[in-house]
C-alpha cells in the first residue's frame, strides 16, 4: 500500500533529479524493492540495500520473477553498505532518516558513494502531519505516542522537516525541496496510517508501556474515523530533497 499511495511522486522526483537510462542507482533502506525493481525496469544499473535478510531475499525472488537481470539486491546496514566510492549516480531512500539515530552520518555514507556531481533524492515523513477532520481523538493519540515512543529510541519520526539541514551538514549542495500531503475521504488508501500506528504502537503493549484494551480502544477510534464517509484522514507530510555532492570533489580513500 505504501508503494500504491507514495510511488508515482517518488518517480516524478527521480525523474526531477536527473535519474535516466544507463545511470547507476543504488537504494538504500529497499524494503521489498519496489522503487528499486523500477529503476531497474527503466534500464538503470540498480542496487537495492537494506538490513533485513528476508527482506532482500523476497526482492531477489520478486526481481526474478519479473525477469529483471540488470538488478542486485544485498543486506548491509545504511553506515557500512559496501559500496565503493565516487561509483553512484543516483542514491535513494524514503522512510529511512526518520528511522536513524545518526542520520547526518548516513548521509555522508551516501556522500561518499555518490560521484561528483552525483545526487541524493530523500523522502523523509513528518508525521506530526497526520490528522482528521472532523477531529479523532484516537488519531491524535496514537500519533503522539509513536512520536513519543521515537524520541526515546533516539530517533525523530516527524524530522522529515530536516532532511535538507541533515544534507547540508553532510556536504551536499541543495538541489530541489518541496514536500506533499496525501489526504483520504475514501478508498482502500485511507487506512494507511491506521496499519501503520497499531503496528508501530503494538511494541508499547508487549512492553507493557501500554494495556491491550487501550491500545484495541484507539484502533476502533481510528478505524470508525476511516470509516466515516464524511472524515478526512492527512496522512504524514512527505518532505523531499534532492541534494547533489558538489563538482570537483572526489571522496577520500
Amino acid at each position: 500500500m505504501i508503494s500504491e499511495v507514495h510511488d508515482g511522486a517518488t518517480r516524478e522526483l527521480l525523474r526531477l533529479a536527473g535519474f535516466a537510462r544507463g545511470c547507476r542507482f543504488v537504494e538504500f533502506g529497499c524494503g521489498l524493492g519496489y522503487v528499486t525493481r523500477w529503476a531497474a525496469a527503466e534500464g538503470s544499473h540498480a542496487t537495492g540495500i537494506d538490513a533485513s535478510e528476508e527482506q532482500v531475499k523476497a526482492c531477489q525472488e520478486l526481481a526474478s520473477d519479473e525477469g529483471l537481470t540488470n538488478v542486485d539486491f544485498r543486506t548491509a546496514n545504511i553506515y557500512e553498505p559496501g559500496l565503493e566510492p565516487d561509483s553512484i549516480d543516483v542514491a535513494y531512500c524514503r522512510w529511512l532518516m526518520v528511522h536513524l539515530t545518526r542520520p547526518v552520518d548516513a548521509m555522508r555514507v551516501i556522500f561518499v558513494a555518490l560521484k561528483p556531481g552525483g545526487v541524493m533524492v530523500c523522502e523523509e515523513a513528518g508525521v506530526s502531519a497526520v490528522y482528521t477532520e472532523p477531529r479523532s481523538i484516537a488519531y491524535e493519540e496514537m500519533r503522539e505516542i509513536a512520536l513519543r515512543a521515537g524520541r526515546a529510541r533516539g530517533v525523530d519520526y516527524d524530522g522529515g522537516r530536516y532532511a535538507h539541514l541533515w544534507a547540508k551538514e553532510a556536504g551536499f549542495e541543495l538541489v530541489h525541496v518541496s514536500a506533499y500531503h496525501p489526504h483520504y475521504l475514501s478508498g482502500p488508501h485511507k487506512g494507511l496510517w491506521n496499519w501503520t500506528f497499531r503496528n508501530a504502537v503494538r511494541r508499547l503493549v508487549e512492553e507493557r508501556s501500554l494495556t491491550e484494551e487501550r491500545w484495541e480502544e484507539l484502533i476502533a477510534g481510528m478505524t470508525a474515523a476511516d470509516n466515516s464517509p464524511e472524515t478526512v484522514v492527512a496522512h504524514c507530510r512527505m518532505h523531499q530533497v534532492i541534494a547533489r555532492k558538489p563538482l570537483g570533489r572526489p571522496s577520500e580513500a
